[in-house]
């Protein structure tokens, strides 16, 4: 974590995101983007350059069991067979400065995390179409 000196840093509380158009309280997003890279070799020990390769976007949601009940039930009670939406996630800081990221996916997966603890979540995999990071 970067220092920050008389400034705010981005908090969680600072989160906005909204799903398909609609606000949601979601409990946890997490999202990467990743390229393939290689060394190339000749018959030499040491590679003599590199290439770049495919990119894949992974992410993941957490949400309230009663956030994703509506969701459930609009959908014939399967998350499957939800179609392609948009999750966008803002972050703003003291000073207005807006980061916007908008991200294509589906769910991947569909279950239930019945644990002791109140306020029931579930983790849910997301199949990934289009990340747009720091996007207006």
């Amino acid at each position: 974590m970067a220092a920050i000196k008389n400034n705010k840093a981005y908090d969680s509380a600072d989160v906005e995101a909204v799903i398909a158009g609609i606000p949601t309280d979601i409990v946890e997003i997490s999202y990467n983007t990743e390229q393939e890279h290689q060394l190339n070799h000749t018959l030499k020990s040491k590679a003599n350059s590199w290439s770049k390769g495919k990119i894949t976007d992974t992410a993941s949601v957490t949400l309230m069991v009663h956030d994703i009940a509506p969701i459930e039930k609009a959908a014939g009670g399967n998350l499957l067979n939800v179609k392609p939406f948009y999750i966008n996630v803002s972050l703003v800081n003291e000073f207005n400065d807006i980061v916007n990221d908008t991200i294509l996916a589906k769910f991947q997966d569909q279950g239930r995390d019945v644990t002791g603890d109140m306020g029931l979540q579930k983790q849910y995999a997301l199949f990934v179409l289009d990340i747009k990071y720091n996007n207006a």
